[in-house]
């Protein structure tokens, strides 16, 4: 069916925290709330993209190109 790629964002994100009651902190960019983000190197929808950055409560924790920001394993994704 027809569905535009910034709606399933929205579909993915706001109301996924809006479903988990949490929407007044994440799920949306807005003043206030976790700057949560991904930044891609391409449309996220492809499986060819990959992530270039991340960002947790607006602190980074991950860069592809930035070896002091890239996890050892798994287990350490999103540790500060």
């Amino acid at each position: 069916f027809d569905l535009k790629e910034e709606d399933a964002i929205r579909w993915i994100t706001a109301n996924a925290a809006k479903a988990l009651g949490i929407d007044d902190k994440t799920g949306s960019l807005a003043v206030g709330k976790n700057a949560d983000i991904v930044v891609w190197n391409g449309n996220p929808f492809s499986v060819y993209a990959q992530a270039e950055q991340v960002y947790l409560d607006g602190g980074k924790v991950y860069d592809r190109f930035d070896e002091k920001y890239q996890a050892k394993s798994d287990f350490l994704l999103g540790q500060k």
